[in-house]
């Protein structure tokens, strides 16, 4: 069974849109901004075309307020998501996933719309990985990683100063990926 489990990681950057939106007077948005994102993804290789496998996801960058034309950054936040799914080969060297999960924003300072903490977030995920057929097999299957996520946000602290809606966040990442541990071709 050892040899049947496989672990890939990918490295890339995260592009996630707002946060919070407000526009009673003037646009006013809080964005992260794009950042690094990390990847762990083990599957469980199977006879059946689908393999299931579960991620940790973990990125973090600067948050910023956009207003007027203006870029402000004012805390940090490092997000982590679990998600598990089923992925599938699709086309030679392409592989499709499919999940779902949970998300959780961690801020460096409990201020602000994080003054009274963060909850935990349904997560959805899809996500495609190319390996060129020249990386294949023998360089542990380098490849490209491209994965789209949706949740919602909101906190305590938001709601109470009036934002009783949740905000619909997209988050976009781009990586490189490879196999750590296992045998055969993997994907996130």
């Amino acid at each position: 069974m050892p040899a049947q489990v496989a672990l890939h990681a990918t490295v890339g950057a995260r592009y996630t849109s707002a946060l919070v939106h407000d526009s009673i007077v003037i646009p006013v948005d809080v964005q992260p901004a794009i950042g690094p994102a990390l990847a762990l993804a083990i599957s469980q290789h199977t006879s059946s075309p689908w393999t299931p496998d579960a991620n940790l996801d973990v990125s973090w960058s600067s948050l910023q307020r956009h207003e007027s034309g203006t870029t402000s950054k004012f805390n940090s936040v490092t997000t982590i998501a679990f998600t598990v799914g089923v992925r599938r080969e699709i086309a030679h060297g392409l592989t499709a996933r499919a999940g779902f999960g949970a998300i959780k924003h961690l801020p460096s300072e409990d201020i602000g719309m994080f003054r009274t903490g963060t909850g935990l977030w349904a997560l959805g995920t899809a996500s495609l990985y190319w390996t060129p057929s020249a990386l294949r097999g023998v360089s542990r299957d380098i490849g490209l990683s491209l994965r789209y996520d949706v949740h919602r946000f909101s906190t305590a602290a938001l709601h109470a100063d009036g934002f009783t809606s949740t905000q619909l966040v997209h988050r976009l990442s781009l990586g490189i990926g490879m196999r750590v541990l296992g045998k055969g071709a993997t994907a996130p």
